[in-house]
């Protein structure tokens, strides 16, 4: 025989138990709604388009958008073969933008170097070449290493 609850007047409410509550529709539809929220704020994060300036003068502005660096840090790893996966995450702090990299490297792979390398392309391209005034450098984690062939 099922157990229908009655309603509840809204003062009762809060004198449920958990076991209670779970069943009642108004916590149900709370929790839902509380889920809902929570995505949006999430995919409204992951989807807003920052661009970051480059550089001003009299005929306009120059923005960089974040897929932008992220696509040129990719492309500047393609070039060393000792690195693999790269991903970055772009960091403001102090007024300077900064690269966090992470990336796989081979086993052999001489990391110093490495960064060098890829500090120097990234630098290259965007004080260089767009003018940023406000690069701050590249940092590099290694997440991990391949076996060499």
């Amino acid at each position: 025989m099922a157990v229908i609850s009655e309603p509840h007047l809204p003062w009762e409410l809060l004198d449920l138990t958990f076991s209670e509550a779970i069943r009642e529709p108004f916590y149900l539809g709370v929790a839902a709604l509380f889920l809902v929220l929570l995505l949006f704020l999430y995919l409204l994060r992951k989807f807003r388009r920052e661009l970051i300036p480059a550089f001003s003068d009299a005929e306009g502005a120059v923005q960089i958008t974040p897929n932008a660096l992220h696509e040129l840090v990719r492309k500047s790893c393609e070039n060393l073969e000792s690195v693999h996966s790269p991903s970055t995450k772009i960091v403001h702090r102090q007024g300077k933008l900064r690269l966090h990299v992470r990336l796989q490297v081979d086993a052999d792979c001489k990391i110093k170097e490495t960064r060098t390398a890829l500090r120097q392309r990234v630098e290259q391209v965007l004080v260089g070449n767009l003018g940023l005034k406000n690069f701050g450098g590249v940092d590099v984690v290694v997440k991990g290493f391949r076996e060499t062939k």
